[in-house]
């Protein structure tokens, strides 16, 4: 999980699967909290609170923090073979310094390495730079919580999901929001300091991505984004 710039971000749970067969698996849960952070790595200005949440940025402007599981995870048996199904979710809120203004965001990565060294803050969400943004070889994938509208990436709004493969240019976005169990739709704001919880779920057979996100506490509700 990445971020952007001079936000808090509190992760309470996260849970990766990557589904190699209907026998085997690779897996991990934080229930607990990240304290100690076992298999974590803290980059940048990560720290954990001692609660065990984990505060990926302060009010420093213009620094990035990471926070990567540092265990390798194989995601198909060849260059040319078909992706593993896998699945994640994590709650996260994003605290800013001023309750109505906020830095760039977070976002989700899947990455070749567990470290992404000249990646900056700002718009460039502390995944990339202004020089390898939209470069196939950065083999990145993510579902970014953007706060800001950047019209250099063609952003619709200041408060949208979007999936981002290697360039912050997004494959897809969407408002962020949820369905409630009237299956109608409502906006959460991304920058309101209340814990949200992400689903992200990748089909391997059909190559679907389903990014879905509630209030933190709700049931898993209708998907919000699709490719």
């Amino acid at each position: 999980m990445f971020l952007k710039l001079f936000t808090i971000s509190f992760f309470f749970n996260l849970l990766f699967q990557s589904q190699e067969t209907s026998s085997q698996s690779t897996n991990f849960t934080y229930n607990d909290g990240f304290n100690p952070p076992t298999d974590i790595s803290l980059q940048g200005i990560t720290t954990v609170t001692p609660n065990g949440l984990l505060k990926l940025t302060n009010y420093t402007v213009q620094k990035t923090g990471h926070a990567f599981y540092t265990k390798p995870i194989r995601f198909k048996d060849s260059p040319n073979g078909t992706v593993y199904s896998f699945s994640t979710t994590f709650v996260f809120a994003i605290h800013s310094q001023i309750s109505i203004l906020s830095g760039h965001g977070i976002a989700f990565v899947v990455a070749p390495n567990p470290s992404l060294p000249y990646a900056t803050a700002s718009q460039y969400i502390g995944l990339f730079n202004i020089t390898n943004n939209g470069n196939d070889t950065n083999q990145v994938f993510a579902v970014e919580l953007d706060t800001i509208r950047s019209t250099e990436f063609n952003d619709t709004d200041d408060n949208h999901v979007g999936i981002d493969i290697n360039s912050l240019k997004s494959e897809r976005t969407s408002l962020a929001g949820w369905w409630d169990e009237k299956g109608q739709f409502k906006n959460l704001s991304l920058i309101s300091r209340k814990p949200m919880q992400v689903w992200v779920d990748y089909d391997g057979g059909s190559h679907k991505i389903d990014v879905t996100m509630a209030p933190f506490n709700e049931d898993k509700p209708r998907s919000i984004l699709k490719f």
